[in-house]
């Protein structure tokens, strides 16, 4: 079985709300003024600023994501133009490894999201990625509960087989419009913009999620460091 993971499991559910820099504190003061929490159930919220800008308001208790989720709907109906209301979770990131060769992603990512306790939509793939010898992996993305609970037994039954589960360790904050480490696009003042290449291989004709190019690190490479 994989080790037990270190990463944490949030105990409130979030809901993100964007809008123009200022503009916060309007939108707060009219949303309080036409959305009743007692009605929803919710008896405290938390705020905080989130690393884009965006204001985060958490909501904790065994009801969070119901509750959550009301209020985001509400939310989007009051604040309907102005500002863009979604629903964050903590991601956790697979691998599964020993994929037989009928197995598809949309096969693999139903049958975590069924393990796991989340929605299908919640779960992303990559592409399965097969070895010269045969042996076929994928890497998924869910929301971190669902992750770890897979992961947990280190294997699971896919199909006709068992195949290996593994929990990756968190990414680094990472900006996708430069590639450098540290910081979010949205705080981003690199003159440098590497949103038209491959993150994994660092050319421009192709998505990572599709690279069968050799890894290379364009940041090392603009760098003069070692690359590959």
């Amino acid at each position: 079985a994989n080790k037990k993971s270190k990463r944490r499991v949030p105990n409130t559910a979030a809901i993100s709300i964007t809008a123009e820099k200022g503009k916060y504190k309007e939108l707060l003061t009219e949303a309080k003024t036409k959305i009743n929490i007692d009605e929803l159930g919710i008896s405290k919220i938390r705020t905080r600023q989130g690393v884009t800008g965006a204001l985060i308001l958490e909501i904790p208790g065994e009801d969070r994501n119901t509750h959550a989720d009301n209020l985001a709907k509400k939310l989007s109906e009051v604040l309907a133009e102005k500002a863009k209301v979604t629903r964050p979770q903590k991601m956790g990131e697979i691998r599964i490894r020993g994929l037989e060769v009928s197995t598809s992603e949309e096969e693999a990512a139903q049958r975590v999201a069924q393990a796991g306790g989340c929605r299908v939509a919640e779960v992303q793939t990559g592409v399965i990625r097969t070895t010269p010898s045969g042996y076929r992996s994928l890497w998924m993305r869910c929301p971190l509960a669902a992750a770890k609970k897979v992961a947990e037994k280190g294997t699971l039954s896919l199909g006709w087989t068992q195949v290996k589960v593994e929990l990756l360790e968190s990414r680094p904050l990472q900006c996708y419009r430069c590639l450098e480490r540290g910081h979010v696009q949205q705080n981003c003042s690199n003159k440098v913009d590497r949103r038209n290449i491959c993150y994994r291989c660092g050319e421009t004709d192709h998505l990572a999620r599709s690279c069968t190019k050799a890894a290379r690190c364009a940041v090392c490479a603009a760098a003069g460091k070692q690359a590959g």
